[in-house]
Formats: C-alpha cells, sequence, structure tokens
C-alpha cells in the first residue's frame, strides 16, 4: 500500500504492479474468512454493501466539503478502537466484564468509526476530483481508491464478526 501510494500516478505500470500485489496480500489475508459458513459470509457482504453504499450516497450528495471536517474526531476514533483491540493483552482475563466492553468497543466502535471514515473518504475523494480539474493535483485514481476499500474490508469483517457471534449466541 505504500508503495502503491508513494508511485506518481504518471507511471502507472508500475503502480497498477503495486496495486496488484497490495490487493494479493489481502485476498490472502482474508482467504481464511472462506472457512465461515456462506451464508453468514453472504449476509455480511450485503450488509456491507448496504453500509457502504447508503453512506456513500450521503457524502456524494451533502453539499461540498461538508464532512471534510471528521477527519480528526474519526482519527481519535481509530485510535480508541485500536486501543480496545489491544487492551486483551494487558488485561487480564479474570476481568471477563472489562474484556467484554473492549470487545464491544473493538466491533462497534469499529463499524461506527470505518462508516464516518467512508463518508469523509468519499467527500475527501470528490473535493481531490475538483482539486485534479482545476490543474492543482494530479489526477490518482488508485491512491484514492484505496480508502475505500480499507474501509469496505475493515466494516465487511466486523460484520462477519457480529454475524457469527449472533449466530453462535443463538445456539
Amino acid at each position: 500500500m505504500i508503495a502503491t501510494r508513494a508511485t506518481p500516478p504518471e507511471n502507472y505500470v508500475m503502480k497498477y504492479g503495486f496495486w496488484t500485489a497490495f490487493n494479493i496480500t489481502q485476498a490472502a489475508l482474508l482467504a481464511p474468512l472462506m472457512f465461515m459458513q456462506p451464508a453468514i459470509l453472504a449476509r455480511a457482504g450485503l450488509y456491507t454493501i448496504g453500509m457502504m453504499g447508503s453512506i456513500a450516497f450521503v457524502g456524494a450528495t451533502a453539499k461540498q466539503e461538508k464532512y471534510l471536517y471528521l477527519g480528526g474526531p474519526l482519527l481519535a476514533g481509530v485510535t480508541i478502537v485500536a486501543l480496545s483491540g489491544l487492551a486483551p493483552l494487558v488485561i487480564p482475563a479474570t476481568a471477563a466484564r472489562t474484556l467484554m466492553w473492549t470487545e464491544n468497543i473493538w466491533l462497534y466502535g469499529g463499524l461506527a468509526v470505518f462508516g464516518g471514515f467512508t463518508l469523509y473518504d468519499v467527500q475527501k475523494i470528490l473535493h481531490h476530483a475538483r482539486m485534479a480539474e482545476r490543474g492543482l493535483i494530479p489526477k490518482d485514481a488508485v491512491n484514492e481508491s484505496i480508502a475505500l476499500e480499507l474501509d469496505f474490508l475493515n466494516i465487511f469483517i466486523r460484520m462477519v464478526q457480529i454475524l457469527g457471534m449472533s449466530r453462535n449466541n443463538r445456539r
């Protein structure tokens, strides 16, 4: 991902090569999800598409730069989500209630934060497109798409976990 972002858009062969390698790496890391039940994956995919689509629609039809101020608060939110994901490493296993809360913050807080990042990223992409039309920055569709791709993956993974947990609770 870093190599893709660092490569200038004029060198499109190398840029698309790095982007392909980045996507192959993501596919390899997400391949264990295929051992989940197909019904859970299908529902998680549909829910993710619905969530991303509706939030992207809101971001695309909103006034120009209305949601660009969300960058700072979303960064603080993703920090809290990341720290709650690391909490089981330092909290003893006997504090089950605390671990339950940190897991819920990681799952549901992460869902909210990455939904907000989707809104922010759509607005940022439109802002960069307007700047590129004026010739202020070079057009770079690959770099713009990486943020939405990562938002999609984070939301999808959380949806799979939430649906998997709800399925286990019904048993």
